[in-house]
C-alpha cells in the first residue's frame, strides 16, 4: 500500500528566454536550478534528503534559422540537458546519470498547388541524433522512463 508520508520542499530558479535576435532567427531556451528536499518524512528518517526523481539542473536551447537563399526552408535544432537525479530513498542512494540530447530538423513551406494561397509544410527531424542511451526520469519511486533512441520523423501538413 502506498501512502503519503512526508512533504517535499522545492526552492529554485527558472529562467526562460525567447525572441528573434535577427531576421529569420528564432531562439527559445532556459535553465532551471532546483533544490528539492524531503521534509516531515516518516520518523524523520529521510528529512533533508534530496527528493527522488528531481534533477537539480536542467537546460534547454532551441533555435530556428530561415535560410535567406532558399525561400521557405528553415533549419531547426535543440539541445536538452538534464542533470543526475536520485531514484529512491534507499541507502546508499541510487541515481540516474546526467544526459544530453541533440535534435536536428528541417522544414520547407511552399504554396499548395491544390489550394490557392495556402501552404504545404514538409518537416523532417532527427531526435537524439547521437543515439545517446539515457533514462529520461520517472514519476514515482517505482517508474523509470527510458529515453527514445535515434528517431526519424517525417510529416506533411496542409492549410485549406
Amino acid at each position: 500500500t502506498l501512502v503519503p508520508s512526508g512533504s517535499q520542499r522545492n526552492r529554485g530558479l527558472e529562467f526562460n528566454v525567447f525572441g528573434v535576435p535577427t531576421d529569420g532567427v528564432r531562439l527559445l531556451g532556459g535553465f532551471m536550478l532546483l533544490d528539492a528536499v524531503l521534509t516531515s518524512t516518516q520518523g524523520g528518517l529521510t528529512d533533508g534528503w534530496t527528493a527522488p526523481m528531481v534533477p537539480s539542473f536542467q537546460f534547454n536551447l532551441a533555435g530556428e534559422w530561415d535560410l535567406p537563399f532558399v525561400r521557405g526552408l528553415t533549419l531547426a535544432s535543440r539541445v536538452i540537458y538534464t542533470g543526475s537525479q536520485y531514484i529512491d530513498t534507499t541507502f546508499p542512494r541510487r541515481s540516474l546519470p546526467e544526459w544530453t540530447r541533440l535534435d536536428l530538423g528541417v522544414r520547407y513551406a511552399f504554396e499548395n498547388p491544390g489550394a490557392n494561397g495556402k501552404l504545404l509544410v514538409a518537416r523532417f527531424a532527427v531526435e537524439n541524433v547521437l543515439d545517446v542511451d539515457y533514462w529520461a526520469g520517472g514519476g514515482f519511486s517505482n517508474t523509470l522512463n527510458l529515453g527514445a533512441p535515434r528517431t526519424f520523423r517525417l510529416s506533411l501538413t496542409a492549410d485549406f
